[in-house]
């Protein structure tokens, strides 16, 4: 992701990177779960699951695919508007969490890779959990990730790219 952030660095992060709909889960702010999740209030669930713990509930509430299907297919300009989205929609629902939790314990799981049919179209996602130092993280040495570009972000990263 380095290289990736490198290449294309992502000044000027707005609103205006992020479709609507995803401004709509944002704006609908965070919530607690029963077990303590921090969870996007737009995208908890109908149906009641159960989960093993209050990170596999987060992660599993919280992550999605980025919406992408009105990108270009060619590179690199795929890859810059994608990279965009993410981190604006990342970025949004981080100041929403530290607004509804007085914290900044939420982190965002960017992650770049190539998908599709043929695995030659760049795709994403997005997953907020908290960072909880007492517990095993959600990605286990995430600098050694090798087959996709994967950034873990804070609020406080926002500042980088204003």
């Amino acid at each position: 992701m380095v290289e990736l952030l490198t290449e294309f660095p992502p000044w000027g992060l707005s609103d205006d990177d992020v479709p609507s709909m995803l401004m709509e889960v944002v704006s609908q702010g965070w919530s607690y779960t029963p077990n303590g999740a921090r969870v996007l209030t737009a995208l908890i669930p109908e149906v009641a699951s159960s989960y093993f713990d209050v990170l596999q509930e987060e992660t599993s509430i919280n992550g999605r695919g980025m919406i992408d299907y009105e990108l270009p297919s060619t590179e690199p300009e795929r890859t810059v508007l994608l990279l965009r989205r993410c981190l604006s929609y990342s970025f949004g629902a981080l100041s929403e969490a530290s607004k509804a939790f007085g914290d900044q314990e939420v982190r965002a799981y960017v992650s770049l890779a190539t998908g599709g049919i043929c695995d030659d179209v760049m795709t994403a996602s997005v997953t907020f959990c908290t960072s909880n130092p007492n517990a095993v993280p959600y990605i286990r040495d995430l600098e050694q990730v090798q087959d996709e570009a994967i950034v873990e972000l804070s609020l406080e990263d926002r500042n980088i790219w204003g």
